[in-house]
């Protein structure tokens, strides 16, 4: 009987582990897949306000055209500028430039 009784705790333990390294995979997986979508999420705005300030990487008018998609983004320069706040130095050092 004693020996059952540490069997089964051997083997909860080994279950709670084996759920602990789940959990921490699909943490580490999460933080992975929110940098890479932020990463993108730069290059994005590099491609389509690099033009506006002068770095050529897409055509200017394609640039306009997908000014739709940065409703939000914009929305937020828009409010930093509103209150006076250096809006193209905050886009430059978030783009990595200096200014």
């Amino acid at each position: 009987m004693y020996v059952l009784e540490r069997l089964r705790r051997a083997v909860r333990e080994l279950l709670e582990f084996v759920r602990g390294v789940d959990r921490a995979l699909l943490e580490e997986s999460v933080s992975a897949l929110e940098g890479e979508y932020l990463e993108l999420e730069y290059a994005f705005l590099i491609a389509v306000l690099g033009p506006l300030v002068g770095v050529r990487t897409i055509t200017p008018l394609l640039s306009l055209e997908l000014l739709d998609t940065l409703k939000g983004e914009l929305r937020v320069l828009a409010s930093r500028a509103f209150r006076g706040e250096d809006v193209l130095g905050d886009l430059m050092s978030a783009l990595g430039g200096e200014w």
